[in-house]
This record gives C-alpha cells, structure tokens and sequence, in this order.
C-alpha cells in the first residue's frame, strides 16, 4: 500500500484513539488526585484532632499541678507562671461551689465564664473530673474555651484557652495545594478554628451549609460537597470526640481538577485540533455543496444571484459586484434582477491587465477603471474569471478586513468552471453568435410558453434593403449593421416586458414582448423604427444609416398561426414602402 494512502487511512483513527487515550488518562489522574484528597484530608483531621487533644492532656497535667497547691498563694505563684510560660492559655479560674465565687488569677472579670449557656462536656477517657467547655467570648474579640478540673471539695479549677494562639498550630494542615483545614464547635457552630484568625468565633457557612444536618442524624464521620462562593468544595469531616468539637478538612474541586490539567489540557489541545479539522471538513463539504450548485444554473442573472448568496454565507463583505466581459466588444456589463445587461465600460486593454488565477486585495487608491466606474470606494477583492487564457469575468467584493484567501480561490475556481460552462452552454442552446439574441429555437419555445397570455405580441422586422448595404458597402459592413440593431432592440424592449429578442435568419428579427394593449404594441414597435431611422453607424469616417420594417400580432393560438399573421404583416408594411409598421388586428 502506498504510504500516503496508508497515511490517510490511519490518521483520523489514530487522532481519534490520542484524544481518547489523553481523556482516559486524565480521567485517571482526576480519580488519582480525587484519592490523594480525600486521603490528604482524613489525614489531617487525625493529626488535627491529636494536636488539639495533646493540647488538653497537658493542660489537664497543669490542673492536676495546681491542685497539689498547699495554699492559696502556692496556687496563684503556680497559675502565674503557667500563664507566663504557656501563652496559649489566657487565664485560670477558680470557683467555689459553696460561696458561687469565680475568681481570676490575672483578676480579669468573670462575667463571662458564668454565662448560663456554657455547656460542658466531660472527658471520661481519661477522668470523670475532666471537662471541656464550649467557647465563648472572654471579652470582645477574644474567643476562648476552658479545661476544667473538679477537685475533692467540689471546687473547680479551670485553665482558658485563647483559640488565636491555641490552633495555630493547626495551620500548617492542608489538602493539595489550596486546601483547608478547619473546626468547629459542635455545640454553638462557632468556628474555634480557621486559617484566616479573624473568622474563629463567627459562625461557619460551610458547618450549616449541610454538616450540622448530618451530625443531628447521627452521622458523625464522612465525605460531603457542597458549593459556596462560586465554588464546589469537597470535604470530609470528624464529629466524632467527647468535646463535640466537628473537624472538617478539604479543598475546592478545581483544586483537584489542577492537578490533572496536563493531561486535560493535551486532551483538549488535541480535541480542539480534532474538532478543528470537523470544522474544516464541514465548511469545504458545504461550500462544495454550494459551488456545485452554479453548475445547474440556467442564466447569468441567475448565475450571480447564486454566487451572491455563497459569497454572502461564506465571506464577510459590504458588497459584491459582478461584471460580465464580452472579448468580441471589449464590453464590461453587469446583470440586473431581472437579467437586462447595462454596458458599464468598453476597455479592451483594461482586460489585459487580468491575469489568470489572480486575486488582489486593494483600496480605493488602487482601484481599476472598472471599479472606479461601480463605484467601489472602499478596499475591495478583484477577483477575474477566466475561461483559459480569456476573460470573461470580473468579481468585485467589498471588505474592511481581509478574508480566508483559500476560500476565495475555491469560489474563483468553481465560479471559472460554472460559468464557462454556462456560456457555452448558452451559446450553442439558445444564442446567436453575432448577436448574442436568442436563436429561433429558443424564440419558439419562448412563443409558446406565452400562448394566449393576455398582452403578449409578437414582432419581425427586417433590415431594409439589407442586400444593397452588403453589395455596396462590404459584409463587414453588413455585420455592423447587424448588431446595431441588436443593440437598439435590448435598449428599446428591455425586460421584465420583452420575453425574447432573437435574430429569426440574416438580416430578420423577432421581438416577443409585453404591452397593454394594441395600440401600446403599436407605440412600442413605432419608437424603435424610429430610432433605428434616426441612428447611424461610422465605418471609415462615413456615416450608413438604414431603416427597418415591422409587423406585429398578437401571440394566440399556436406558435406558427402567431409567426405567419407577423409575417404576414411584415411584408404589407414592404409593400407600403418600408420603414413602416404595421399590426395584424385580425382575429381567429
């Protein structure tokens, strides 16, 4: 097998099994990473939970000291130089069951330490005489909770933890790279701890976003997400210890997606190629579709309505013109809506200045006399349509900013086809060479696609005296006068109203036209002898004038009935002495 078609046949399932292998692996690496989290996680609730236990064992060792106090100023030098070495702990507090007296080491008032919602949790793992209180403000700002120990007499003895300086050593705990660790107070749903120090002591959103609701069900270890401040958080979180402090450890889920972002990010590189290459075959697909849809049109008028539409879906432009060149006349004329042709320009030597397969893209500066003649005043695409080595063609399309070249050439390409094959067509099917009319065959047609239509009519006329004008002045002569007429008749009957103008043989003519009535077919007929009387041509620096004959009918009944009864009145208005018109009024 030849290598390029080997190549063809294995790189779009060889594309199609990279960007699949790229997802898997990054799908591999998320589940990799969503692991690692959750593991990074669990861990860190359990050294959390071990530093903030360590952290109550050895202030219970400190109760125990203090309550091997001989007397009360043992007690007070010993809470002292506990408070001066440890500076986690805020105060100690001594209570007196029998007289309800709470008294500071540090005489800070107690105000608070006697609110009535303080609830206490006792930590029979190691002594029934152990409890740890909830927290609450010891004074503004300053958020503590307390370690006390009962004493024989029922005293009590209590060490206060400033939670500022207590969990600080919780904030080097976190997942990934963006992760968290905080805790929160069971009992309040205050936050004792948390990596921003202002946030201890406020309430936590992400506690009452959902994991308060489980603790009250009984669940008190497990996973939960949940989405605050426009991100997805994952979580897992440890409620249970005696002191109904709530653990919780976690980290965003784009934390998680981060992680894995090579291989996403090759896998979308790749899917944005792969797609892009969809993109691409899609666009070629629907604009060869489009392209091929010039080959089936049947006229130039519809010919560059066609093109219009595709340069219109295809390209972004401020305007388009299309103009047809004629080499036999050095003609530039463009198509209306209709299909009546309008001579913009006659240059035979701006033609040379196209070249085949050129396409240009300039402003006004450098606008070409045609150009300059459509008006065009902005920066435009000059794209010239050639049928081999001639021109037949030129498109003009306006545009502010440069479009996909590549585009263009495809149009200018199947433009060049379509439209060769559509003038040839033409001319060997419906025209006449010399005139580019109609030929008698398309006329016949045209006849009786209208018979018996209201206010349709038909004209011959023939060039007066065509046989002298050749003998005396030559038949280079007697071509000239041809086309002239030719050219009178599409000034004179332009459409929508005239349905065909053909040269029916030689020196005849036919018009098959619309017109009011008779007497408008008349006028009509009567204006353009007139004008064929009043013009002339210049061969050598002489001028040669001529005259025509007519007769009209009205185009019913058959094809042939409509040709004889014009004839017919062709050849009384000779008879009157040329240059005359004259109308078949009779009636079947």
């Amino acid at each position: 097998m030849a290598l390029p078609k080997l190549l063809i046949r294995t790189l779009r399932p060889y594309i199609i099994l990279l960007v699949l292998g790229m997802i898997y692996a990054a799908y591999q690496q998320l589940n990799k990473s969503e692991q690692s989290a959750y593991q990074q996680s669990f861990s860190n609730l359990k050294t959390a939970s071990e530093l903030i236990f360590s952290q109550v064992g050895a202030a219970a060792s400190q109760l125990y000291l203090l309550d091997d106090s001989a007397s009360i100023s043992d007690f007070d030098n010993s809470a002292k130089n506990i408070l001066q070495l440890t500076p986690i702990y805020s105060d100690i507090i001594y209570v007196n069951n029998e007289t309800h007296q709470y008294r500071s080491v540090l005489l800070n008032p107690t105000d608070s330490e006697q609110h009535s919602e303080m609830s206490w949790h006792p930590l029979n793992s190691i002594t029934s005489k152990l409890a740890v209180s909830s927290v609450y403000e010891k004074i503004p700002d300053v958020w503590v909770f307390a370690v006390k120990y009962i004493q024989e007499s029922g005293n009590e003895i209590w060490i206060e933890f400033n939670l500022k300086y207590a969990t600080q050593s919780l904030r080097g705990l976190k997942t990934l790279d963006h992760g968290y660790v905080f805790v929160v107070d069971g009992t309040t749903g205050r936050l004792v701890f948390h990596p921003d120090p202002s946030r201890i002591g406020s309430p936590s959103v992400s506690y009452h976003a959902g994991i308060s609701e489980l603790i009250e069900t009984g669940l008190r270890f497990g996973k939960y997400e949940y989405y605050y401040k426009s991100q997805f958080k994952m979580s897992v979180f440890d409620g249970d210890n005696p002191i109904n402090w709530v653990f919780i450890s976690g980290t965003d889920r784009s934390d998680i997606l981060s992680t894995s972002y090579q291989f996403s990010l090759t896998a979308i590189v790749i899917g944005s190629l792969l797609f892009l290459a969809v993109a691409i075959n899609y666009l070629t697909y629907q604009l060869n579709q489009n392209l091929a849809d010039l080959n089936s049109r049947e006229d130039l008028a519809d010919f560059k309505h066609k093109l219009r539409d595709i340069l219109d879906r295809f390209c972004h432009h401020n305007g388009v013109q299309l103009c047809f060149y004629d080499a036999d006349y050095g003609h530039f004329t463009t198509i209306d809506y209709h299909g009546n042709s309008n001579i913009v320009l006659k240059d035979k030597d701006l033609a040379k200045h196209f070249s085949p397969s050129s396409l240009s893209y300039t402003g006004k500066r450098y606008a070409d006399p045609l150009a300059k003649k459509l008006q065009i005043n902005s920066r435009h695409y000059t794209i010239p349509l050639f049928d081999k080595e001639s021109l037949i063609a030129v498109i003009y399309m306006k545009a502010t900013f440069p479009t996909y070249r590549s585009i263009l050439r495809m149009i200018r390409d199947y433009s060049e086809v379509a439209l060769t094959n559509l003038m040839l067509h033409k001319k060997l099917r419906s025209k006449d060479v010399m005139t580019h009319l109609d030929n008698k065959l398309t006329l016949r047609d045209k006849i009786d696609a209208n018979i018996d239509k209201e206010g349709t009519y038909l004209a011959i006329l023939d060039i007066d005296h065509f046989k002298r004008i050749n003998d005396n002045q030559g038949h280079l002569v007697g071509d000239q006068v041809i086309t002239h007429v030719a050219d009178l008749m599409k000034k004179c009957f332009p459409k929508p109203n005239s349905l065909s103008l053909a040269r029916f043989g030689g020196e005849e003519f036919c018009i098959l036209f619309r017109a009011n009535d008779e007497n408008d077919a008349y006028e009509q007929c009567e204006m353009f002898r007139h004008l064929v009387e009043k013009s002339k041509i210049v061969v050598d620096d002489m001028p040669v004038q001529y005259t025509v004959s007519i007769g009209i009918t009205s185009n019913t009944i058959s094809q042939n009935i409509a040709i004889g009864r014009a004839d017919k009145a062709l050849y009384q208005a000779k008879g009157l002495g040329r240059n005359q018109v004259v109308l078949n009024t009779f009636q079947a």
